[in-house]
């Protein structure tokens, strides 16, 4: 059996989902791929797309509710027509992604992105790739564009609460699978705050506050932090900078009063997450499904406009987080949670019922099993021949 994996540079959170079902598939025995959409077509295309994204992404942050309204627009649009400029570029996309496909020749294709995807269905609904393809959507939304994806096998959403705005846009039940956004598996490891603060010499008597950068390096972590610092409550600080290295050298020489902990780049993230009381983050759909995965109370800051504000909806209205805004500071929903035994054991509960922490095994187990079936049938078939 073999695997293809395609991905896009917008943003860090569709190639973490493409390596943790890489790793997981690789474990089974399936032979896969992880393909860069425009790296693969056109590498020059790749940096003006992904260079071109952080910038928007970056002025977004500044103009936030008029990017907003932008998204909405967007979502209203008529993304389908065969004469759309969308539609188009996408057929231009396709001719050339479908020598690699052919080249390799896949049992299976998923896409961790949305424009991945419309450029795949191109070719499935000329009949040119016969594999089964998979779509992955790595937010509690489902936008507009995947209405364009018709020929698809199936669509993976991040719950099952997304049903009815999955038959707004017309998706059929049959294809959807509500596995839950795919992580990395060390996320479903349990360990207890004392086992997780050991191996990282941390002391278990304090809150502890995770406080992450985003991999992007937007946001003002360092103002949250002043506000933290300033707070009556007894609490250390970990804060994640991530590949920010301006934010990480500028925390590294800051002076609190409470003791904070400062990190750059690192890959055990899931540790701090057991070793820690809540996290206080962008709501990115990756790291949101990792946070509801350790069943780690979630504070929301610093959303991108448009599926950020999404996922803030979702874990807001289902009870899952608290949100910073103007009028609800970082103290006081630090006070509200972490001083609330009440409000903890009422929101992990809440937790609980959303979180996929088996998302990316049940998703490759469920794909392995079904291609698996589709081959014995095939040969069945020829054998009958």
């Amino acid at each position: 059996m073999k695997a293809i994996i395609i991905t896009t540079p917008l943003g860090n959170g569709h190639n973490s989902v493409a390596q943790a079902l890489s790793t997981y598939l690789t474990k089974q025995h399936v032979e896969n791929i992880v393909l860069d959409l425009y790296e693969n077509i056109q590498p020059m295309l790749k940096d003006i797309i992904s260079k071109g994204y952080y910038l928007s992404m970056k002025s977004m942050t500044l103009v936030k509710d008029f990017a907003s309204d932008i998204y909405d627009l967007n979502e209203k649009r008529d993304m389908t027509s065969e004469y759309s400029l969308n539609r188009v570029q996408n057929i231009m996309l396709a001719s050339k992604l479908n020598k690699v496909i052919d080249e390799y020749n896949p049992d299976l294709i998923i896409c961790t992105q949305v424009y991945a995807a419309q450029v795949v269905d191109v070719l499935k609904e000329k009949g040119k790739v016969s594999a089964t393809a998979v779509g992955i959507i790595t937010d509690f939304t489902v936008q507009s564009y995947w209405e364009d994806v018709e020929h698809f096998e199936y669509i993976v959403v991040g719950s099952e609460l997304l049903s009815f705005q999955l038959k707004k846009r017309n998706i059929q039940p049959e294809r959807v699978l509500p596995f839950g956004i795919p992580i990395a598996d060390k996320f479903a490891l349990q360990r207890s705050k004392t086992q997780a603060c050991s191996l990282l010499n941390l002391s278990d008597h304090t809150k502890n506050v995770l406080i992450m950068g985003g991999g992007m390096g937007f946001g003002n972590i360092d103002k949250y932090i002043e506000e933290i610092d300033k707070s009556v409550l007894d609490l250390q600080m970990i804060v994640v900078c991530g590949s920010n290295k301006s934010l990480y050298k500028k925390l590294q020489g800051k002076s609190t009063r409470k003791k904070m902990v400062v990190l750059g780049y690192i890959n055990y993230v899931d540790i701090l997450m057991d070793a820690s009381d809540c996290i206080l983050s962008k709501p990115g759909g990756i790291t949101t499904s990792e946070t509801l995965a350790k069943g780690l109370p979630m504070i929301m800051i610093d959303q991108l406009p448009g599926v950020e504000d999404r996922n803030v909806e979702f874990l807001l209205n289902n009870g899952a987080a608290l949100f910073v805004t103007k009028t609800f500071s970082i103290d006081e929903a630090l006070h509200v949670l972490l001083e609330s035994s009440q409000r903890q054991r009422t929101i992990k509960a809440t937790i609980k019922t959303l979180a996929k922490p088996d998302s990316t095994q049940h998703l490759c187990d469920f794909l392995i099993d079904k291609i698996s079936y589709q081959q014995h049938a095939k040969l069945a078939k020829g054998d009958l021949q």
